[in-house]
């Protein structure tokens, strides 16, 4: 009764924070099938269930509803008309956590060779035995007289790399003007009066040069982190840097599209006013050919009537006024100018033309230049040193069109510098 009391004070229900405690034979009863996830077919990570009951990793269930317009089981096709929030399913996260702990493990662990049945984990590895032995029996092999100067190690799966396969004894000594692992037998054969010392030894010297070279790498990963960040802000002023160029040169170039839509217009409005006094000059002359043209009829008309008249005394006394033409006007010289100094203003737009291509033309040079020069020093600067010719051609089309190309560039030649090694090359850009 006292017993049966004592085992049920030592009883306790677990609370609903409490972990789950799993016993070392527990696996037995976990089916890996049953803690797959169908949707990505692994151990369930974070798993929730659904209305309908089934199990699955919180992120698949996730990505996958929100890529469909649906919400529904991916197992049953079940849906459900309001998307269900879902809470992670602590006992079953806690089971397939300890499944997976279990399970690499499992994968990592060395087991006893001298094991006939169910093998268990070794907990050494003798190199004098070739064989890795569990608890049970590595206290026979200890309680063995022979075996008392045997060599135990840490378990290890091959035991043969431990192992001289030209003695078969265990690798004891590193000899350094060979640079590998011997046995005793070696040193008295090849490895004769080589300076050799134990691999334990050897070992902590490597593990010293081991921590300069960490604290090496270590070093530069923190310098490329840092010019991480320098190169990152250098990206960010030159953008910045060219979005405030951009917007200078467009305010720029409209100022100058507006300058010459102005001058278009003013240029139109004079050859209309020129035009329009031409129109009026015009009028102007046929009104006044129109009335001498009248007149002339009358004239004609009186020199037909005269030419048949009989009265020979009234011919005589106005002949030389009807035959007289000093008060009409020479209309010989007089014409109207059709050139309204368009030969003139199509050479004047085309000089300008020309001389804002010019100055176009060398304004894109120099930037293009300048950005050149920016890119080589950058390249110097990270890459050792590099020599690039390079030749911009830059013009200005008939219609208007800015046409900027790479037109030749010479030999690219450099030097790369890189731990241990040089790199050089040599190539053609187009």
């Amino acid at each position: 009764m006292a017993e049966s009391l004592s085992q049920t004070k030592g009883r306790r229900r677990r609370s609903m924070d409490e972990p789950i405690s799993f016993s070392h034979d527990s696996s037995s009863l976990l089916s890996e099938d049953q803690l797959l996830c169908s949707i990505c077919l692994d151990v369930f990570t974070d798993p929730v269930t659904t209305p309908c009951g089934h199990n699955f990793c919180k992120s698949c269930l996730t990505q996958c509803w929100d890529k469909s317009q649906h919400c529904l089981c991916p197992l049953c096709n079940q849906k459900f008309t309001k998307r269900p929030e879902l809470k992670i399913n602590t006992t079953l996260r806690e089971v397939a956590d300890h499944f997976k702990k279990k399970r690499d493990s499992d994968k990592h662990e060395v087991l006893c060779d001298a094991c006939s049945g169910e093998k268990l984990k070794a907990l050494k590895s003798c190199l004098d035995c070739g064989a890795s032995l569990c608890k049970t029996h590595l206290e026979f092999h200890n309680n063995m007289p022979k075996h008392k100067k045997h060599k135990l190690i840490n378990p290890v799966e091959d035991l043969e790399d431990y192992i001289c396969q030209k003695h078969e004894r265990s690798l004891e000594l590193f000899c350094r003007d060979d640079q590998t692992c011997v046995c005793q037998f070696c040193t008295e054969t090849d490895h004769k009066n080589h300076n050799t010392v134990p691999i334990e030894e050897e070992s902590r010297e490597r593990k010293t040069q081991l921590v300069k070279t960490q604290t090496d790498v270590q070093q530069m990963i923190q310098d490329r982190l840092k010019k991480i960040k320098e190169i990152k802000h250098s990206a960010e002023q030159s953008k910045r840097s060219t979005e405030k160029e951009k917007a200078d040169s467009v305010e720029v170039f409209t100022a100058l599209i507006r300058s010459i839509e102005r001058s278009q217009a003013e240029l139109l409005e004079v050859m209309e006013e020129k035009q329009k006094a031409a129109e009026t000059q015009a009028e102007g002359l046929i009104k006044e050919l129109e009335q001498e043209i009248s007149v002339l009829k009358r004239r004609d008309t009186e020199l037909e009537q005269l030419s048949h008249t009989e009265e020979h005394l009234h011919l005589l006394q106005i002949y030389s006024t009807m035959c007289s033409t000093s008060h009409t006007k020479n209309w010989t010289e007089i014409s109207i100018n059709s050139d309204v100094s368009g030969d003139t203003v199509r050479t004047a737009l085309s000089q300008l033309q020309q001389t804002l291509n010019e100055k176009l033309n060398k304004t894109l040079d120099d930037k293009l230049k300048e950005t050149v020069s920016t890119e080589l020093k950058r390249i110097q600067q990270y890459a050792g040193l590099i020599h690039v010719h390079v030749f911009w051609e830059s013009r200005v089309s008939p219609q208007g069109d800015f046409i900027m190309r790479c037109r030749s560039v010479g030999k690219l030649t450099g030097i790369l510098e890189w731990p241990q090694r040089t790199l050089t090359g040599r190539g053609r850009l187009y």
